[in-house]
């Protein structure tokens, strides 16, 4: 990111500027595709001036969340050969809704360039965990000189289930009915560079931080509950800017005309 931005500002000493200057009145409706330390999430965005290097935005984003422990593995003694995580009991999703604050550090001095913001949010986050079925084999018969194994639709007890007794996981629709609602809080906090060339369009880059603390402990892995995590996230935001004020008058000609 740092080299980028030397790019564009050494830009300014090789050629003509193109003066068509960042708009700073203006509403944004951005949305999001995230990579982060523990899974991956989309969100939206819609933002509104303060003055001329702040703005406020409400955002609201889904995460899917994984657990650092986790590890596929296949069973060799079963024919499936589908891959499972061993250990692991909950699928974890959260919803955030959140408002937050943005600070142009640098602004665009031509279309070219890139400017620089920081980004800092938080509210409420809900985290919804559903407990994950596996086919366990539950008894074994012996026929002639083959032995014939009979499975069930289970919760993982890590206590009395090895992994070898693992067929595959079950289908997602088991455990909807047994959904636990986690609530908590969230903060989050980064730096976006925009590198649009058209002043109204958004594309960012924007790199940053998060930490989610619930109230209630969160179980991905078995036996490992926590109360807060830690992400660090790398996302590509677009969208697009508008003018309300000019959309506003455009409105009122179009009635007066009427």
């Amino acid at each position: 990111m740092f080299v980028l931005c030397l790019i564009s500002f050494n830009a300014k000493a090789q050629g003509e500027l193109h003066e068509e200057r960042e708009l700073h009145n203006y509403n944004e409706n951005s949305f999001g595709i995230s990579l982060n330390s523990s899974g991956w999430g989309l969100d939206y965005r819609f933002s509104k001036r303060i003055n001329h290097r702040n703005r406020y935005f409400f955002s609201v984003d889904y995460s899917f969340v994984k657990d650092p422990k986790e590890i596929k593995v296949i069973n060799p003694y079963f024919e499936s050969q589908k891959k499972f995580v061993y250990g692991k009991t909950y699928s974890f999703h959260q919803i955030r809704a959140g408002i937050g604050w943005q600070k142009t550090l640098f602004e665009k001095r031509d279309k070219g360039s890139i400017s620089i913001n920081y980004i800092l949010s938080a509210g409420p986050v809900l985290g919804i965990a559903k407990p994950i079925y596996y086919e366990i084999v539950d008894s074994t018969e012996t026929i002639g000189n083959i032995q014939y194994y009979y499975a069930s639709e289970q919760l993982l007890d890590i206590d009395n289930h090895s992994a070898s007794d693992i067929i595959s996981k079950s289908a997602f629709y088991n455990g909807l009915t047994e959904i636990e609602l986690k609530p908590g809080i969230f903060i989050k906090t980064g730096v976006s560079f925009d590198f649009s060339k058209n002043v109204l369009r958004t594309n960012t880059l924007e790199i940053g931080a998060s930490i989610d603390t619930y109230l209630r402990p969160v179980e991905i892995m078995a036996n490992n509950s926590k109360y807060f995590f830690w992400t660090i996230y790398l996302e590509y935001r677009f969208g697009s800017k508008y003018n309300a004020n000019l959309h506003r008058d455009a409105r009122k000609e179009a009635r007066k005309n009427r």
